[in-house]
């Protein structure tokens, strides 16, 4: 709602957006009053800007108006520049690596978004080695009070070659 609040912004894209939930509720009033038209996206969209081609590679479409937005229904998206890759991950876990590896799609990129601030309940080997990732950033403060990034999680991608990069310790990136 911060975001919608204090920046100037042209629209809105979700994968989904339960408006039973008193958080999403307010969000879509803030965005409905500002005039922002909202978007759901899912696994299979695809949008073109300019030479780039963004993936939508998750949450998978539902129905349902109230289907659940938790961790595991972030928006995964892949972009592609060229012969250049990005994954950017959301905060999936597990259950949505799994479901990613068993789509079919390639999750390869040059630069991979860490899922889920380098938590333990994200980053399987599987999906580590999928990515085939040289570059993995976490997406974290200087001092987590989650204790993200989690150790196991970073050794895990350096030891898939990765080079590691963490948000607190260089700021944008």
């Amino acid at each position: 709602t911060d975001v919608a609040k204090n920046f100037s912004i042209t629209s809105a894209v979700f994968g989904r957006m339960p408006l039973s939930d008193p958080d999403f509720a307010e969000l879509a009033s803030i965005l409905q009053r500002r005039g922002i038209p909202t978007e759901i996206i899912a696994r299979g969209d695809r949008f073109d800007f300019g030479d780039v081609i963004v993936e939508v590679l998750y949450p998978i479409k539902s129905d349902d108006p109230n289907a659940i937005s938790d961790n595991d229904q972030s928006v995964v998206l892949r972009f592609v520049y060229g012969s250049r890759a990005f994954l950017l991950t959301g905060d999936v876990e597990r259950q949505a690596e799994s479901a990613l590896l068993s789509n079919g799609g390639t999750l390869a990129a040059d630069l991979v978004k860490v899922p889920h601030h380098g938590s333990r309940t994200s980053s399987t080997q599987g999906f580590i080695d999928a990515t085939q990732a040289r570059y993995a950033v976490f997406s974290v403060g200087r001092y987590s009070p989650f204790g993200h990034p989690h150790p196991e999680v970073v050794e895990r991608w350096k030891a898939s070659g990765a080079t590691v990069m963490t948000t607190g310790e260089r700021g944008t990136i």
